[in-house]
């Protein structure tokens, strides 16, 4: 994790006001790399229907049956065996395999594989959603849910794989997966989690009066005039002594 993570420059240490406004985002390189990626075949991403289902994967290395474990112990100590990414069998050959897009996903997919292995190996649901908390202010949910998953996954079934076993994960775990699974945000969510999505590092706090206040401006259309058989609408703007366009 630290390896993947931000190298502060040398050197270079912002005002103390600086570093208070600012948020701890982390993996904005290695997040970045990914979204780049994504830029170079982004007519593969047009699925905005796709779901991804909270269901345990079929490609994890253990059976992926809850309802065996019984104690609370014995599903902590198998978090690991059931969330790291496994082997996946190989796709039938087929036109769409061995081109750029495969290359490309078949690289997203790696990545998104050191991503579950590290949370399949962290001790504890706290460390785990203080990973994940990382991980969505950098703007890697963002990317997830807007990109990732609109990919068709009977081409890239690997992107898709990683995807579920990361929200099957992230509920076990009791964190919110709306917008990775589905596109959509939860309308439980706080306005300070929807700016970390949407604008990974900026946060905006505003109440929902605040947004019934919120108005646009309105212009004074003045009288309308006919000229030269044409109507004509005269915009003025009150307290401009110069008027406004006609």
């Amino acid at each position: 994790m630290q390896y993947l993570q931000d190298q502060d420059k040398k050197g270079i240490q912002p005002l103390p006001f600086v570093v208070e406004m600012r948020s701890r985002r982390p993996y904005r390189t290695w997040c970045r790399e990914i979204t780049n990626v994504t830029k170079e075949v982004f007519w593969i991403f047009l699925h905005n229907q796709n779901v991804i289902p909270t269901t345990f994967s079929s490609n994890s290395q253990s059976d992926g049956v809850l309802s065996s474990i019984v104690s609370e112990s014995n599903l902590a100590n198998s978090f690991t065996k059931r969330y790291f990414p496994g082997t996946r069998p190989p796709v039938p050959a087929a036109p769409y395999t061995g081109g750029v897009e495969w290359d490309a996903t078949m690289y997203i997919t790696s990545h998104l594989d050191i991503m579950n292995g590290l949370l399949a190996s962290l001790p504890s649901t706290e460390d785990r959603n203080a990973f994940r908390a990382d991980l969505r202010s950098s703007g890697w949910e963002k990317i997830m849910g807007n990109t990732l998953r609109t990919c068709k996954e009977k081409f890239y079934t690997g992107v898709h794989d990683a995807l579920r076993t990361w929200t099957t994960a992230a509920v076990e775990d009791g964190w919110d997966v709306d917008f990775v699974s589905q596109g959509i945000m939860k309308e439980g969510l706080t306005d300070e989690v929807t700016m970390a999505l949407m604008s990974p590092g900026k946060k905006f706090k505003v109440s929902k009066k605040e947004k019934e206040a919120i108005t646009l401006p309105v212009l004074d259309l003045g009288p309308s005039s006919v000229l030269g058989g044409e109507e004509k609408m005269t915009l003025d703007v009150k307290g401009d002594e110069d008027g406004w366009f006609t």
